[in-house]
């Protein structure tokens, strides 16, 4: 029995190996990738996902399949109309001399006296000259398509200018907490030096305590900075339309991306590539096409419209007659009321309001472009002047440590250069988002990307 025992033991624990084997060798783990679809996120990846997530940018592009349909519709007017009807007459009986009616054989005089009579018509209608109308009304129709397409390259340009905006949020709320983070380091090493001079009775009690408020202060800052970190990940994820969990990893880095920009150069730019002036120039030409429009109003129009007929006045038998008939019909309008010149001239008035929105859009856009070049500047001019007090700071701090070590410099003049450290970094990376962020503003100003390519 013994024996068995240990034979069945056996040959299980060798089913436990081949199964932790297959194991082994089968078992995939799990990422974010696997479960998210993302396992870092860069500034392109963002993008991509705004893009493809945004209902602005979905609104803009129903409305530019509304707009494509409404071309299809408007090019219907120079196509024929036809249809099809069908009628039923039943009227009082009509007594008919019998003489009268052998003397008339004909069909159609017969489903005269007819008490009940069916009716089918197919019609058609075609125009043939309107003066102008129908072409006015396709050109019109393609113009506002335009307009729309302009729309979704503002919207879409918009987007990424907040998402460009957005992630360098981000970043900068990410330099700001390892500033922070270093700040608590160099805090801390700084109480155990103050603490050992204190052992040594070089230092004061005082000295201790107040490097320990130090302390306290430089990690409430790192909870204030963790705090702007979330966010600025909540402001970034919102604008991606998208739930993405906190583990995913934030990929990219500020850093100074060098840019020689002509103000005279962004200037044209501007108003050769932003969508609102494009838009505004075909609203104008839509304004001159419905002044022709409306001063085709009262003018003439000829359409050639044509029926065949097919009566019976019963619906059993297949003795129907059938006719046809078609028409030239010219049409010309003698008095309106009017009503055609009070169309022209509001319509006039139309097109110059939006001439004088024209002017101000784009004396608007070239103020955007003004600011956004002289932030630039600034930014440019401070970026490396913030650098190098980077430098001098860590270096200050450095000696200002061996100088406190030695017992040459007090706590509060140690403490004056890591707050002069810490102001330095912040001031230099904030200013690094700022041109960043800058440069993002004067694309969307002049309406192109990658303007510091």
């Amino acid at each position: 029995m013994k024996k068995n025992w240990c034979k069945v033991k056996s040959v299980k624990c060798k089913g436990v190996k081949i199964l932790l084997l297959f194991l082994t060798l089968n078992f995939k783990p799990y990422t974010l990738h696997d479960i998210y679809g993302e396992e870092v996120l860069t500034l392109e990846k963002c993008i991509e996902l705004a893009l493809g997530n945004s209902q602005t940018i979905k609104i803009s592009e129903e409305k530019m399949l509304s707009a494509q349909w409404k071309i299809n519709e408007a090019f219907a007017g120079y196509l024929p109309q036809v249809s099809v009807s069908g009628t039923y007459l039943r009227k009082k009986k009509t007594e008919i001399d019998p003489t009268i009616l052998q003397a008339m054989k004909s069909r159609s005089f017969s489903l005269a006296f007819a008490d009940e009579i069916y009716t089918g018509r197919l019609s058609l209608e075609q125009p043939i000259y309107t003066w102008g109308k129908i072409y006015q009304v396709n050109r019109q129709a393609i113009l506002a398509y335009q307009i729309a397409k302009e729309e979704y390259i503002k919207v879409r340009n918009e987007l990424i200018a907040q998402i460009k905006e957005s992630f360098y949020h981000l970043l900068l709320a990410e330099q700001m907490i390892s500033i922070s983070q270093e700040a608590v380091e160099v805090t801390e090493e700084h109480l155990k030096v103050t603490e050992a001079l204190y052992q040594e009775g070089k230092v004061s009690q005082y000295d201790v305590s107040r490097v320990k408020v130090q302390l306290a202060n430089a990690k409430t800052s790192l909870i204030k900075a963790k705090n702007g970190l979330k966010l600025a990940k909540e402001s970034l994820f919102f604008l991606l339309n998208k739930e993405i969990p906190d583990a995913v990893d934030i990929q990219g880095k500020l850093e100074y991306l060098p840019a020689e920009i002509d103000l005279n150069a962004v200037l044209k730019e501007a108003s050769a590539n932003r969508p609102e002036i494009k838009q505004m120039a075909l609203q104008k030409e839509i304004g001159s096409s419905l002044i022709k429009l409306t001063k085709a109003g009262n003018k003439p129009n000829i359409a050639l419209t044509g029926n065949y007929d097919w009566q019976n006045d019963q619906l059993s038998t297949k003795d129907w007659y059938d006719t046809w008939q078609a028409l030239l019909v010219l049409n010309v309008p003698l008095f309106d009321g009017f009503s055609t010149k009070a169309k022209v001239k509001q319509s006039e008035f139309n097109l110059k309001q939006i001439q004088l929105t024209e002017d101000l859009i784009t004396e608007s856009i070239k103020l955007e472009v003004k600011q956004a070049f002289l932030n630039f500047q600034q930014a440019k001019e401070s970026i490396e002047a913030q650098k190098e007090n980077v430098e001098t700071a860590k270096e200050n701090l450095r000696i200002a440590q061996e100088r406190y070590k030695l017992g040459l410099m007090s706590n509060v003049e140690v403490r004056d250069a890591e707050l002069t450290l810490t102001q330095a970094e912040t001031n230099y990376y904030q200013v690094l988002a700022d041109y960043l962020i800058v440069l993002v503003k004067l694309e969307k100003a002049t309406g192109i990307t990658n303007i510091h390519e």
